[in-house]
């Protein structure tokens, strides 16, 4: 990879000012996907960013901030919603590799770039469904979540699907740009927390909206 030795330092850099510090391990596995997301995007339309340090910054940076905005106890289950290339489920499962990630895609495309990333870094607890949400929970039987993660999606097509997704005391993690405010909280839902970051390099804002079930919401 050009320049990787920079890069790697970037992505150390970007995350510590995060508040995280990553292993070798850690970067090792980052930088296995950047090259492998890099390549398949020749191929297959997995991204728009083709830049290394885009990819840093936009995707795995950005994928991080809810480990810091909120606390993920251990082995809870987080079903990510619209996944795509696996943002930002792997960068969590990197991290943590403790959690049960659901990726959820309806693109066979994506999902085959993801099989083929979650296998070869060795990803354990990883269930990979092609389709959508809707489809996941007409099952007879599916993997309920603990928290579910919304980042390239509008949450408000698919609030009412998620809360039968989510376990009773589940909670639903939003990438969004802006704060979302009480009054803007879809039915079923109250707010838990907001936080707002600011992406290295200038790449723009990352507000993350943590929503809980309402006590009421059955699923």
């Amino acid at each position: 990879m050009e320049h990787e030795d920079q890069l790697c330092e970037f992505l150390i850099q970007s995350t510590r000012e995060l508040g995280l510090t990553l292993t070798d391990e850690h970067i090792k596995y980052f930088m296995f996907y950047a090259e492998q997301l890099l390549q398949w995007n020749k191929v297959t339309n997995l991204t728009g960013i083709t830049s290394h340090q885009e990819i840093v910054s936009k995707h795995f940076v950005d994928s991080l901030t809810a480990l810091v905005a909120m606390n993920f106890p251990q082995s809870v289950t987080v079903i990510d919603v619209g996944t795509g290339a696996g943002f930002p489920g792997i960068p969590l499962k990197i991290i943590r590799s403790d959690i049960q990630l659901v990726l959820i895609e309806p693109t066979k495309k994506k999902c085959a770039f993801l099989r083929s990333v979650v296998g070869a870094l060795k990803l354990g607890d990883v269930t990979i469904f092609a389709g959508t949400l809707q489809q996941y929970i007409d099952q007879s039987v599916y993997i309920a979540g603990d928290f579910l993660s919304v980042r390239a999606l509008r949450f408000d097509e698919i609030y009412e699907q998620a809360l039968r997704a989510l376990k009773t005391a589940g909670k639903a993690v939003l990438y969004r740009t802006d704060r979302l405010g009480a009054s803007q909280s879809p039915p079923g839902y109250s707010i838990e927390l907001e936080k707002s970051f600011v992406l290295p390099m200038g790449h723009g804002n990352r507000v993350i909206t943590v929503l809980a079930k309402s006590q009421s919401s059955t699923n």
